[in-house]
């Protein structure tokens, strides 16, 4: 018994020993190796699931809604020809016309260069500048209107020559003879204007050229007003397409359209515009300056026929002009042709103004229209 008591013992301090031996602390790393969840689902063999994928912005704003092209069915679409191409949009702006005020202007600088005015000093400010260019424009006028005056004597001594058994009538004569006349009857009505508004007149000169007389015209506002009845002239040759039609159709078969035609429908105004006249007023007036007009021009055919002058081509450009012609851009040399060739299709009626002479040339008016 003591033997079992004894080795019961020593087992107990054995285990105490252990126990005190194996007590002590010690430290242990620990290393975690993630795994995914298997929480979602509770098949052991499920996919694993995918990482969650990044929602797509909404734009909350609407964009601009781009036009579509007009269909070639749909009802009021522009039909636009292939061939003629669109104009950009600051082609407009490059061939604006010149505003009045930029036109008055351009006028002044011009006749400046020329030396007909006199410039303003350098150093003047808007008012000096605006005041000396109205004194100067007055002197110029005032000159103009002593010229028309003055001219009369010429006349005068031109016409007793005629009557005396002198020399006889120049071209020359004979249009400064009917320039005078046709600056007597503006004179009068240009001076009111002249002495009640005096800035008006650069403006007349754009809109009412016909008002001013020939000696107060500026070069540049003469150049104006030369394009502007080619211009017109071109202008109604187009227009009044089928009205010239209609005249050839009442012309006789010798050429000759008598003057009674122009009792046609719009038949005076297509006249008158392609003359380079004035259209304002009633038929009547109408009729009456192409009546004038035309035997202005039977005399200036047989002055022309008489003289062995040669023209220059500004003279040959007006001439043209006066009986109808366009002539923009051409040679001298083509302008001398249809000259002559006009000349050579009046020249059995170029003595008086007769009703068979004005009949053959108002036929020629309208034939090249």
């Amino acid at each position: 018994m003591l033997r079992q008591v004894g080795r019961g013992a020593l087992q107990h301090s054995i285990q105490r020993k252990f126990l005190r031996v194996h007590a002590t602390p010690c430290f242990v790393r620990l290393y975690s190796i993630p795994t995914p969840s298997t929480n979602t689902s509770s098949n052991p063999k499920a996919p694993l699931p995918l990482p969650p994928q990044k929602k797509p912005k909404i734009d909350l704003r609407p964009g601009p809604i781009k036009p579509k092209p007009p269909s070639a069915h749909a009802p009021g679409a522009a039909k636009i020809p292939p061939s003629i191409p669109t104009q950009a949009p600051h082609a407009t702006t490059e061939h604006k016309a010149a505003s009045p005020a930029e036109e008055v202007k351009k006028d002044l600088q011009d006749a400046e260069q020329h030396g007909i005015l006199i410039p303003p000093p350098a150093d003047a400010n808007w008012i000096k500048r605006t005041l000396h260019q109205a004194i100067q424009l007055f002197k110029f006028y005032y000159r103009g209107v002593k010229l028309i005056f003055s001219r009369r004597k010429d006349i005068a001594i031109i016409n007793s020559r005629i009557k005396a058994g002198g020399p006889p009538l120049t071209r020359a004569e004979y249009r400064l003879i009917h320039t005078q006349k046709d600056d007597i009857n503006k004179v009068i009505p240009f001076l009111i204007i002249a002495l009640l508004l005096e800035e008006v007149i650069p403006l007349i000169a754009i809109y009412a050229p016909f008002m001013l007389p020939s000696t107060c015209i500026l070069p540049s506002q003469r150049e104006r007003i030369e394009a502007k009845r080619s211009e017109k002239a071109a202008t109604f040759s187009a227009q009044y397409y089928q009205t010239y039609r209609d005249l050839k159709l009442a012309e006789n078969p010798s050429g000759f359209l008598p003057l009674s035609s122009l009792h046609l429908d719009s038949a005076p105004t297509a006249i008158c515009g392609l003359l380079g006249l004035s259209t304002i007023g009633i038929d009547y007036l109408r009729i009456r300056r192409i009546r004038r007009h035309l035997e202005f021009i039977t005399r200036d055919d047989q002055l022309l026929l008489q003289s062995k002058n040669t023209l220059s081509p500004q003279e040959l450009s007006d001439a043209l002009r006066e009986r109808g012609m366009l002539n923009h851009g051409l040679q001298p040399k083509d302008l001398q042709s249809r000259l002559s060739w006009w000349l050579d299709a009046v020249k059995n009626f170029s003595t008086i103004p007769s009703d068979d002479a004005l009949a053959r040339r108002l036929s020629l008016v309208i034939s090249h229209c």
